[in-house]
This record gives C-alpha cells, structure tokens and sequence, in this order.
C-alpha cells in the first residue's frame, strides 16, 4: 500500500495536553456556559416582564376606550338599525 493512501485510512494524530491546560480550559468552558445560561435567564425574564406590562397598559386602553364610547352610546342610533339588521319599533 503506498504511503498517501495509508495516511488518509490512519486516526488523525491527538496531540496530549497538560492536565493543568485541560482544568484551566474546562473551567473556563465552564464559565462561559454559565453566564450564557445567566444571560438568557435574565433576558427571558425582562421579557417576560415587558410583555406583562405592554399586555396591562394594552388592556388599560381598551377600558378607557370602552368607557369613552359607553359615555357617548347615547349621541348615536344603533348601528344595526341604521343597516337594516335589527327592526325598528313604532310605539
């Protein structure tokens, strides 16, 4: 067999480290995922709370809507009445 051919069919060559390097870099490794995990937890939950508080001010307008047409019901004939929907009564 030549020689190109056995080096490509042979395991790549794993080249040792210190077991100092090895602890340093796994703690560092570590502590990357950990503040990655630190980050999206705290994003998702600023989230959380800002879609809290859009969904409530949200839900603020809509009351201050329906008590604004609720005050002015009286100025308007009903709607339905006017299309035809609803039959209007002669007293």
């Amino acid at each position: 067999m030549d020689a190109s051919r056995k080096a490509l069919f042979q395991s790549p060559h794993v080249p040792t480290v210190e077991p100092a390097m090895t602890t340093m870099s796994t703690t560092n490794n570590n502590a990357m995922i950990l503040n990655t995990i630190e980050l999206e937890n705290a994003t998702q939950f600023y989230r959380s709370e800002t879609e809290k508080e859009l969904h409530t001010q949200h839900l603020q307008k809509l009351r201050e809507n329906i008590q604004s047409l609720s005050a002015d019901a009286w100025l308007y004939q009903d709607p339905d009445k006017l299309i035809g929907f609803q039959r209007v009564t002669t007293h």
